[in-house]
């Protein structure tokens, strides 16, 4: 490529941007804007590159970083016939090294094809819902693996939209009509303290709500949902009763049913808590790709990250009651901080890509939100990593209270049961078909067990904290193979698993290791067995900060050795604290 580049559209690149886009150097640093503050000048004169920068969620969350920062681009060129990708177009000086990457691709208008659509200023715009009736109404008709298996379902409760002052709840299940179509909705709770559902309010609810007394988030959903024609929606604080224990119980044994058979989930992705809103960053000129012309060809010039930007990184995605929500959905509408979202098992779109974000583009996210297929055989070689895909992601989210860890994964776990034929076999955590080689479980960051949860220690339910899951039954030495012979439920027992801790009991085959640490940290060390060089592995604590000293008998292959002793049957470890 030359430097002949021109703006098609009315110029929206800066001359420091478009100096850049004209060199030839190739992945080298080259000088871009002395500061985060000239930066900012840039996209208030309206330079796309700039702006995208400065309204994407690492700017605000690093703002005085960013603001004392010089900043170099460097470009790394490549053709891959229908794209040109812009790499590392901008780095940040700070220790971290931020980073936004842009590309160019030679397809056709991104906004072309079945559906014609320009990002409105305001989502409030006709258009706006438009597209998300668009995009629903082509789900419904034309996508085999979004539709509803199995009878009609109603949840015990639902929200009905009685007009855009107030609401009312509702039993559906004494309506008499054939079905309900209603939207479920997932948002943070956050801090704030939000009417909810009590036993002493049931009556009142069934009278009417206004809409004035519900929070932000609460209203943006209703109005959204309204406007697009629906009548009912579910939203837990006000369909579960908050301070009955056994309907709460009930109702998240019920999660998976409530979402899989919900038209549609809107999600409000960046609200910390439900007294905020979406959209906040929205700005409609930088959701249409610039384009721009090299050597004679038309190319739109777009943000690499609006994906990890948008949804991956948001505030909702860490949330552990969340991610099965996300996960049993077959569609969501996501109103996130810039733009809105369409997430089905077939698509992946938003306003920039109406009619479908490049494969390239939607990473790892796409996979792991992805459901299972349908009755797959439990033998499938595969399902113990797709398993343990789910729980380091779910094990990465966040709960404000840890004793709920397990109940907040259940509709996962009733899902995968059902896909793998699996069901009633689940212990804590831990599929039976899988053990032993599923007690091979291991913390990847230093962790604790948590005070107040009464999960199984044996299980990683017990953590809170990255946590990977062995998908390898050969690591399990035949000579010492182990049998589950009781699993006794403690807790809230009932179907599927539904545990907060239990005991079991294993029988088999001893044989002597020799342990030896890697340095003198509590952590990981490593084993071998006497007189057998071949067999040997890896020894992982489950607990510790990975900077405690230690000595334990363990260290030691001369047990006279001052590393600690045995008492009985009872091993005993010194740990050194400052």
């Amino acid at each position: 490529m030359t430097d002949d580049l021109s703006v098609v559209e009315p110029s929206r690149l800066c001359a420091v941007c478009d100096m850049a886009l004209r060199s030839n150097i190739r992945c080298l640093s080259q000088p871009h804007h002395k500061s985060g503050f000239d930066l900012e000048k840039a996209s208030d004169l309206g330079c796309y590159i700039c702006g995208t920068i400065r309204h994407s969620h690492t700017w605000s969350r690093r703002l005085e970083e960013c603001r004392s920062s010089s900043f170099q681009y460097a470009i790394n060129r490549h053709n891959a016939g229908f794209v040109d990708t812009l790499e590392g177009l901008i780095v940040g000086k700070s220790p971290s090294g931020c980073c936004w990457a842009f590309q160019l691709w030679k397809e056709p208008d991104p906004a072309s094809g079945t559906i014609s659509y320009k990002p409105p200023v305001s989502h409030h715009h006709f258009d706006f819902i438009r597209l998300a009736k668009d995009w629903l109404d082509s789900c419904c008709r034309a996508h085999v693996k979004c539709r509803n298996s199995g009878p009609d379902y109603r949840p015990t409760r639902l929200i009905e939209i009685v007009d855009e002052l107030g609401v009312r709840l509702i039993f559906p299940r004494n309506l008499s009509v054939d079905s309900i179509d209603y939207v479920a909705f997932s948002h943070c709770w956050g801090k704030v303290e939000a009417i909810k559902l009590l036993e002493k309010n049931v009556d009142r609810f069934r009278l009417g709500i206004s809409n004035r007394e519900l929070p932000n988030s609460y209203q943006e959903a209703i109005q959204l949902s309204l406007r697009m024609g629906f009548k009912y929606i579910w939203i837990d604080s006000l369909c579960i009763i908050q301070d009955s224990m056994l309907d709460w119980v009930q109702e998240a044994k019920d999660m998976k049913r409530v979402y899989e058979h919900a038209i549609l989930n809107l999600c409000s992705a960046t609200a910390s808590d439900s007294s905020g809103t979406s959209f906040v960053a929205r700005h409609a000129n930088l959701l249409r790709p610039l384009r721009v012309k090299v050597d004679g060809e038309v190319f739109q010039l777009l943000c690499d990250g609006l994906l990890q930007d948008d949804i991956t990184y948001c505030t909702l995605r860490s949330r552990a009651w969340v991610y099965q929500e996300w996960y049993l959905s077959k569609r969501s509408l996501v109103m996130g901080s810039h733009q809105l979202w369409w997430h089905c098992r077939e698509k992946l779109a938003c306003e920039m890509w109406p009619i479908g974000t490049p494969q390239a583009n939607r990473g790892r996210w796409w996979s792991q939100t992805q459901p299972l297929k349908e009755s797959a055989p439990s033998e499938d070689s595969d399902y113990m990593g797709a398993w343990s895909q789910r729980v380091l992601a779910y094990m990465r989210t966040k709960l404000t209270r840890e004793t709920d860890r397990s109940v907040a994964f259940l509709g996962v776990v009733q899902s995968f049961g059902q896909s793998r034929q699996l069901c009633g076999d689940y212990l804590a955590g831990l599929w039976r078909c899988h053990l032993p080689a599923a007690l091979l479980w291991k913390v990847t960051s230093p962790a604790r067990r948590s005070a107040t949860c009464t999960a199984a220690s044996w299980s990683w339910t017990s953590f809170a904290g990255d946590c990977l899951v062995n998908t390898d039954r050969d690591l399990v030495h035949e000579p010492c193979f182990i049998t589950v012979e009781q699993t006794m439920p403690l807790g809230v027992p009932g179907p599927d698993g539904f545990l907060m801790g239990g005991a079991i009991t294993l029988s088999g085959h001893l044989f002597e290791v020799v342990y030896r640490s890697v340095g003198l940290f509590l952590g990981r060390g490593d084993f071998m067995v006497p007189g057998d060089q071949t067999t040997g592995g890896e020894l992982y604590l489950d607990e510790g900060s990975g900077n405690e000293q230690f000595v334990s008998y363990l260290e030691a292959t001369d047990l006279d050795d001052l590393g600690g002793w045995l008492e009985g049957e009872t091993s005993i470890v010194f740990v050194f604290e400052d």
